[in-house]
């Protein structure tokens, strides 16, 4: 058993057959990186799928929206989509500059990964022992905590701060470079399958 997120390592840690942590692989080759240029307004998009509204504690980032597009409504676009074909879900997510993804988890998935390698800020899960095994000092995406203050918090800093969502972006590209390229996560499989 070899857990891809930390989600899965606290409950599986005592398990015989737990063999260690690999994170995902993303193929970032495939994933177009762009500098987030911020023109007008700052984009923020949440996209709703129809089985994971409840664990990804969605209803946290839609109160947190609300109050945004109140204190923000000349500074922000807000795209929220639900289960909505992936080709549409794409070129609208293509637009943003910030993805809510989830605030129920310790790190990240794939959805979040795949925005990060594009150079987004994401609000995911990035709990201390994700900043911890990484040894990050500067933040590659923004934690997400089922707290709606927290979040619009978070958000309010981002919309009056841009040149933070532009710096993170590109440490979010960097993040997912150096720790998920999908070569060197394969070579992590390998040993371990050599090994056992």
């Amino acid at each position: 058993m070899i857990p891809t997120d930390f989600d899965y390592v606290e409950a599986n840690r005592n398990s015989p057959i737990y063999k260690g942590f690999i994170p995902y692989p993303v193929n970032i080759k495939k994933l177009k990186f762009e500098k987030l240029f911020i023109e007008n307004k700052i984009v923020i998009f949440l996209g709703i799928g129809r089985y994971s509204y409840h664990q990804k504690g969605i209803i946290y980032f839609e109160k947190a929206l609300e109050l945004i597009k109140k204190k923000y409504a000349e500074r922000v676009e807000i795209i929220i989509v639900n289960t909505i074909p992936y080709p549409e879900y794409i070129n609208l997510y293509n637009k943003s500059h910030i993805l809510l993804d989830q605030c129920t988890s310790r790190d990240q998935g794939y959805n979040a990964l795949e925005a990060m390698a594009k150079g987004k800020v994401v609000f995911t899960g990035a709990e201390t022992e994700f900043t911890q095994y990484y040894n990050l000092s500067e933040r590659v995406c923004v934690n997400a905590i089922p707290n709606v203050d927290y979040l619009v918090n978070e958000l309010s800093f981002l919309i009056e701060n841009p040149q933070e969502i532009v710096a993170m972006g590109i440490r979010a590209r960097s993040f997912v470079e150096k720790e998920h390229d999908y070569i060197k996560i394969a070579q992590k499989y390998l040993k371990i399958w050599e090994n056992n």
